[in-house]
């Protein structure tokens, strides 16, 4: 077993703080760094919200988070040069044993393992939102990342309690945020197209799909509907199914008009501080309930 004593992580943003919580919930020691103090002031209000401040300590020196680390998480903006400037830094700065993982969603593990002069060490633990909660983690193996390298962030995993499932092949979206995207370009198909409300197309996953899709993956229900069901239903959707590789014109308009969401106070749905915190609640209510998970998991 891996013998983790202190853990890194870099970036605290929602996923940097909420990835806080679930180390510090496993007795590691946890410095979280932020290059800005306002930015470790909320993630220090999530962490003390959860109960887990008592092993972590908050930092704007990297030097100092990184100091004896022995797991490193980074959790910084969607950006490659941003990363790759990051993870240069980490590299020099920890141990020869130290485990380097990036919580990248989209971006090539080999390409972000690039800036490394030892590309075998880095590899992609990515979690999801919110992880204290969420009971997988997707390893993502770049094309130099190293078996044990693979092998001990999976042990790291079991004791975190995680479950987990590895990216053979570094291709953008992993599997994970690759079958959710694919559904979410034809939900926007069917809005755009005036098919189904808004409303409607959320209702419909989450009254019909999600709860068949929690019970069994799609390729269970494929044996149960029968794959020559499957073959015949095939041949008539997958033709008309939408195939877009830009968002619609009104979603990009949103964005302009800074319509981004709970972030902004309206996306799809208006939003108040008192509604986004119960729909919260209510997702990890929810996320718990189907997964089996306790609250401190």
């Amino acid at each position: 077993m891996v013998q983790i004593k202190k853990v890194a992580v870099v970036g605290a943003g929602t996923m940097g703080a909420r990835i806080t919580v679930v180390m510090a919930r496993a007795g590691y020691r946890v410095s979280l760094w932020s290059r800005s103090e306002s930015t470790l002031d909320k993630a220090r209000t999530i962490v003390d919200s959860l109960a887990a401040s008592e092993n972590v300590a908050f930092t704007t020196s990297l030097e100092a988070c990184l100091a004896d680390a022995d797991l490193v998480s980074e959790n910084v903006a969607e950006d490659v040069a941003l990363k790759q400037r990051v993870l240069n830094d980490i590299e020099q700065q920890v141990s020869a044993d130290c485990v380097i993982t990036t919580n990248t969603s989209s971006v090539s593990i080999t390409l972000l393992a690039s800036a490394l002069s030892q590309p075998q060490r880095l590899i992609g633990m990515h979690w999801f939102n919110p992880a204290d909660t969420m009971p997988m983690i997707e390893i993502v193996r770049g094309e130099n990342t190293a078996d044990e390298v693979c092998l001990r962030v999976r042990d790291i995993c079991q004791q975190l309690g995680k479950e987990t499932i590895t990216v053979n092949q570094d291709i953008p979206g992993f599997i994970i945020n690759r079958l959710q995207y694919a559904m979410l370009r034809e939900a926007l198909y069917l809005v755009d197209a005036g098919i189904g409300s808004v409303e409607d197309v959320d209702r419909a996953v989450q009254r019909t799909l999600a709860p068949r899709w929690a019970a069994m993956g799609p390729m269970k229900l494929m044996d149960f509907a029968g794959l020559d069901t499957v073959e015949k239903v095939a041949g008539i959707l997958l033709p008309a199914l939408d195939n877009s590789s830009q968002l619609p014109a009104w979603l990009k308009e949103k964005v302009a008009d800074n319509k981004l969401g709970v972030k902004s106070g309206e996306g799809f749905y208006a939003w108040t501080a008192e509604a986004a915190s119960a729909a919260m609640r209510k997702r990890d209510e929810t996320v718990r309930h189907l997964t089996g998970s306790n609250e401190h998991e």
